[in-house]
């Protein structure tokens, strides 16, 4: 079963698609929020003016993606019973 986010829960990625001289985040990925909801979250690695290093993050719209599973179960994949594998 592929990793699925509960409400409150999200991941970051490294941002491996990101162009020189723009101002791509650094990591981005999904957040769940509280009702529900899939968004983007996206976040950039900042310096403040005491050299201290920080994350600067934000909270897009709402993703249109699906987890591989819910995306198989509307696609009509239905799991076979595999109850008489004898392992």
């Amino acid at each position: 079963m592929a990793f699925e986010h509960r409400p409150g829960q999200g991941s970051l990625f490294v941002n491996k698609k990101q162009r020189e001289g723009k101002r791509d985040p650094d990591l981005d990925g999904r957040i769940m929020l509280p009702d529900g909801t899939m968004h983007w979250f996206k976040a950039w690695r900042k310096t403040d003016g005491t050299g201290q290093e920080f994350f600067s993050c934000q909270i897009g719209d709402a993703c249109s993606i699906q987890s591989a599973h819910n995306q198989a179960k509307a696609n009509g994949y239905q799991p076979q019973n595999d109850s008489d594998i004898p392992f």
